[in-house]
Formats: structure tokens, sequence, C-alpha cells
């Protein structure tokens, strides 16, 4: 049963979610607004996820310094993202796939460790850029969600002041307790203590570290804006600054979120912020429903990948 556990927890989540929303906003609404897409938009959305998953492989492979690494190609790192993309849609949170792309790497180059240290900075860095990306969007937006706070709390400076830090720190307060956590924890736990000793190798490597967030930088943006088309193949406007900010917080949810690939997450959560700017709630979840839906077109290559023996 516990093996199981996840799997459930993701399908009751997914299903859930998906059931709740699809009463609010109804089917009939739904399809009549799918049916709305312009599919001339489809080649750029597809085509913008591909260049995503090729440069993240380059990135990957930069990683990759440790012993035995040489043989690794940036093809074969290409086909575990495409083939890592394919397992999102049936493994726990939208980074589910990653399990199963520093496991395969893992049997290639020996060291289930090193290989998950890899993987892990590959998208750690991206979620950072993900992160600075979105500063751009909140400082835009910054007194649009001050003023939807509630009286009692705008009309208190110091409380607004804690809002405003809150939003451009949590983050990095929530990264340095995790590593501080991780480095205490390395001292008493045999694994851990690998993967730490295993990330210290990328201590002082500035080269590694500027070309993986630059290639970040380009890997979030072409993120956000598959997301922003997605909502013009609808005929839905969205405010370019507002999306820079709300776009990457849904991503970082769907992180940590059990669902399946993001599926009911990611719809909820399209409905909640873009309600607040007067889309229609069928419309935003018309959105989130064709994001899904290129991204697990995409995603297929990766399996027709697995198939053919390519993360082998």
């Amino acid at each position: 049963m516990k093996k199981h556990r996840k799997a459930i927890i993701k399908i009751v989540v997914s299903v859930s979610l998906i059931v709740f929303l699809l009463s609010k906003v109804g089917i009939a609404n739904l399809i009549a607004n799918l049916r709305m897409v312009d599919l001339r938009y489809a080649p750029l959305i597809v085509g913008l996820i591909i260049v995503h998953y090729v440069i993240g492989g380059f990135r990957w492979k930069k990683f990759l310094i440790y012993d035995n690494c040489e043989h690794v190609s940036v093809r074969y790192l290409i086909n575990l993202y495409f083939i890592g993309s394919f397992f999102n849609n049936f493994m726990p949170t939208s980074v589910g796939g990653d399990a199963v792309k520093f496991y395969k790497l893992g049997r290639r180059i020996g060291s289930k460790t090193n290989a998950f240290t890899a993987t892990f900075m590959e998208r750690f860095t991206g979620v950072v850029a993900l992160v600075l990306v979105s500063y751009y969007g909140l400082i835009k937006t910054l007194d649009f969600w001050v003023n939807l706070l509630p009286a009692s709390i705008s009309v208190q400076p110091v409380l607004v002041t804690l809002f405003k830090l809150f939003l451009f720190l949590g983050f990095w307060i929530g990264m340095v307790a995790a590593f501080l956590v991780l480095k205490f924890a390395s001292k008493k736990i045999g694994f851990l203590n690998k993967i730490y000793s295993s990330l210290m190798v990328y201590r002082g490597r500035k080269d590694i570290l500027i070309y993986a967030l630059v290639t970040s930088f380009l890997i979030q943006l072409l993120a956000i804006f598959t997301q922003y088309f997605s909502f013009i193949a609808l005929g839905i406007t969205v405010p370019l600054d507002y999306a820079f900010f709300v776009l990457p917080v849904i991503t970082l949810a769907g992180f940590f979120i059990p669902s399946l690939n993001g599926l009911g997450v990611q719809d909820a959560l399209y409905i909640q912020f873009f309600g607040i700017i007067g889309i229609a709630p069928e419309l935003a979840l018309s959105a989130s429903i064709v994001y899904h839906l290129f991204r697990l077109v995409v995603s297929l290559i990766g399996g027709v990948l697995y198939a053919l023996g390519k993360a082998d």
C-alpha cells in the first residue's frame, strides 16, 4: 500500500480538482471555448516546448563534471529530458519525471549520487532563474498586490512592508534554511553526506553556475511564453507584466503539490489568479487545458524514445 500511496494521492488530488472545476465552469462552456483555439499558434507553442527541452539538455551536460561522465552526450541527455517529460504525466508533481532521469543517468555513469546531484542542480538553477524572472513581474505589479490586501492590513505600514519582504525574500529564506538543514543532517546520515559532498563539487565553479543561470533564464522565458501564447491562441489578452509574475508562481506550485503533472492544481490556480484580472473561469480553464495538451503532445516524443531504448 505504501508503494502506491503517492500515486493514489496525486490521482485523488487531480481528479477531485478537475471534477470540482468542471462543475463550476460547465463542460459545454469549456468545449465551446476549446473550439475557439487558433491552431496557427500550435507550431509556435510546440516549438517553444521543444527548444526548452533541448536547451535543458545542454544545461544538464554542464553539471556532469564528475569522473566517468565524459562519454555522456548532450544528445543522450536531451533524450532523457523528453523521456522525463513523458513520465511526468504519471508521477507525483511536475518534477516526478526527474526520478526517471537521474535513475537512468546513474546507471550510465555508475553513480546514483552524482546523477541525482547533477539532475538536482539542473532543476534547481532553473527554479532560481524562475524566481528571478518573476521579480520583473512582481516589481511591475507590486502595487496591484498590495491593493488586494484586507483593509485591516493595508492601513498598517509595518504589515505592508512585511508582506513585500515576504514576496521578495520568502523563497531565499526557505532555500537557505533547507541548505542548512542538509548541511547539519549530512553529518548524521550517510546518504545525505554523499549528496552534500557531491554538491560541494560545484563550489567555486562560477563558469558552470553562470552558464546554468543564463540557459535557465532562456528556458524560463520559453516556458512563460508557451503559456502566454496558449492564452493568445484562445483570443485572450493577458498583461505581460502580470503573466511574468503569476505564471512562475503557478509553475512553482506545480513542483510541490501532488498531482498528475499539474493537472487540477495548475487549472485551479489559473482560474484563481487570472480571475483577479477579469478573465472568466471557463476561459482561464480552457487556456490551462490548451497548455496541458501541448505539453502532452510533446511528451509523447519521450514515450517513443523510451520505447526505442534511447534511455539505456
